[in-house]
Parts: C-alpha cells; sequence; structure tokens
C-alpha cells in the first residue's frame, strides 16, 4: 500500500497524466516509484555517509543518484504510438522520437531484459522494448503481422 502511495506522488510529481496509458508501450509506474525511492535512499546514504564518515555508503549514494534519472527518465519517455495501420512513433528514454513503418521490421531479437526490433528503412535502427513494458494488443498484433510478412518476403527471395 505505502509503494502504491509513493507510486502515485510520484507521478503527480512528475505531471505525468493519462497520455502513457494512450501509448501502445509504456512502461508501468513502479519505474518511477523505484527512480524516486533511488532519489530518497541516495539523500540517506549520503547523510548517513557524512555523519558517520562511511565511504562505502557515500558510493553507494552516488550510485543511487545516477540511477534515479535514468529511471524517472526512462518512465516519462520511453513510448510507442501507433499512428496508423502503417506507422508507429517510437520515443526513446531521452524523448528522441522517430516515425517507422511496420513493413520495416525485419527481426525481434530476445534480450535477457529487453526485445530489439530491427527495422530496416534503407538504414538499420533499432527499438529498444524493456522486458517490464505494457504493450497494447493492437501493437503485438501489428508487430507479428509485420514478422510474418518478413518471413515470407524472406522465403521468396530464397526462392
Amino acid at each position: 500500500m505505502k509503494f502504491r502511495l509513493l507510486t502515485l506522488l510520484i507521478t503527480k510529481l512528475l505531471g505525468v497524466d493519462e497520455e502513457a496509458k494512450k501509448a501502445d508501450m509504456h512502461l508501468p509506474e513502479w519505474i518511477a516509484g523505484f527512480g524516486l525511492a533511488s532519489i530518497l535512499g541516495g539523500f540517506i546514504l549520503v547523510a548517513l555517509s557524512i555523519i558517520g564518515e562511511n565511504i562505502p555508503f557515500l558510493i553507494f549514494g552516488i550510485i543511487f543518484f545516477v540511477i534515479a534519472p535514468f529511471a524517472l527518465l526512462c518512465y516519462k519517455n520511453q513510448r510507442i504510438y501507433i499512428l496508423s495501420e502503417d506507422e508507429f512513433e517510437y520515443s526513446t528514454f531521452l524523448g528522441n522520437k522517430k516515425i517507422y513503418k511496420f513493413a520495416n521490421i525485419k527481426k525481434l531479437r530476445a534480450n535477457k531484459d529487453s526485445m530489439t526490433m530491427f527495422i530496416d528503412d534503407g538504414e538499420l535502427h533499432k527499438v529498444h522494448i524493456e522486458s517490464s513494458a505494457v504493450m497494447s494488443q493492437r501493437l503485438i498484433d501489428h508487430i507479428n503481422k509485420a514478422l510474418a510478412e518478413a518471413r515470407e518476403s524472406k522465403k521468396e527471395k530464397k526462392q
């Protein structure tokens, strides 16, 4: 319950509205909670390191401070929106946006903690999808259709 309240507080502080829920791929709210908890943990550890002259606490506090912005940026920015039946917009964790065509999806590779979608529009692009990401069924269906078409095209070229 406490973590849920903390997550709600974070989403309000970040100004996150219903926009994330409109996205066809977005990161769950616990990522934002982790980011804020990392900031809080960093403050506590740095304070304890100053009070007790404890170097390991200082090191871990700094690590928490480094991790926190990445978690918050990923939560706020990393999204996919389907624009039409043919196109989608991908936003990286830094907020850089690019529009891709589903027809250009060539491969999907599963990694330990994520997936990488390879898109070839004359130049090879990689779209990163965290394993914790929430994806709409609509996006999953579009990706599966594009991958099936890519396999068929590959078979036809071999013949």
